[in-house]
């Protein structure tokens, strides 16, 4: 008999754990996006994933818990979707631009996944995950204020209130899912020019203005 390795032991045992945490997750955004924040339950849950509500117990203490990895992971599938998006844009006007354009695409390409981070985020009013939204909105406007100022200081976006802006634009970005849940014909890659090119103009130096900082 083959003594066996703990290191191996240990090693498969947490990519089982994490493959089965990945299912958990994503039978939450499912059903989330079916039925919405208030009738999520672990019981729907394992029902969507073909597994036991105790399964889920040993994974995750409470839904808020299972909640705050849906978040996490949904950003940070966005995250990796608009860096690839980004790329190596050459001037923080192309950047914005791909920011604004990969966003939109995002959410028409993983609208589950957006539905149920809206879902989370706003359950009950934003009440029951209050720091959780309060800290997703700042992180994210942060970034978008960080981009904005970084513009500004290279001479490629005109004189305005970064955080103004950013809230703006978050706005804007936040808007998307509704539109397309609302009318799900909408042709998405001309929204996606349309509310880029928006804020191009809305945030870029005139030419007279560098002509006369020139």
């Amino acid at each position: 008999m083959r003594p066996r390795n703990g290191a191996t032991d240990q090693k498969s045992r947490s990519f089982i754990e994490a493959a089965r945490r990945g299912q958990i997750v994503q039978a939450t955004i499912e059903t989330l996006a079916d039925v919405g924040y208030a009738k999520t339950s672990f019981a729907r849950i394992a029902e969507q994933a073909g597994i036991s509500a105790g399964l889920i117990s040993y994974h995750f203490d409470h839904k808020a818990e299972l909640f705050q990895q849906v978040v996490a992971d949904v950003n940070a599938l966005m995250d990796g979707w608009i860096t690839e998006h980004i790329g190596d844009a050459a001037t923080y006007r192309e950047a914005l631009q791909r920011l604004i354009e990969g966003f939109v695409l995002f959410c028409d390409s993983h609208r589950a996944h957006v539905l149920a981070l809206g879902q989370v985020l706003a359950g009950v009013g934003g009440q029951e995950n209050g720091e959780l939204v309060r800290s997703q909105r700042e992180q994210s406007v942060g970034q978008l204020e960080q981009m904005l100022r970084e513009g500004q200081e290279h001479g490629e976006f005109r004189d305005f209130s970064p955080r103004f802006m950013a809230v703006t634009l978050l706005g804007s970005l936040e808007a998307i899912s509704g539109e397309l849940f609302a009318r799900p014909g909408t042709d998405v890659a001309a929204y996606a020019k349309e509310l880029s090119m928006t804020y191009d103009l809305a945030v870029r130096r005139s030419r007279l203005s560098r002509i006369t900082r020139g």
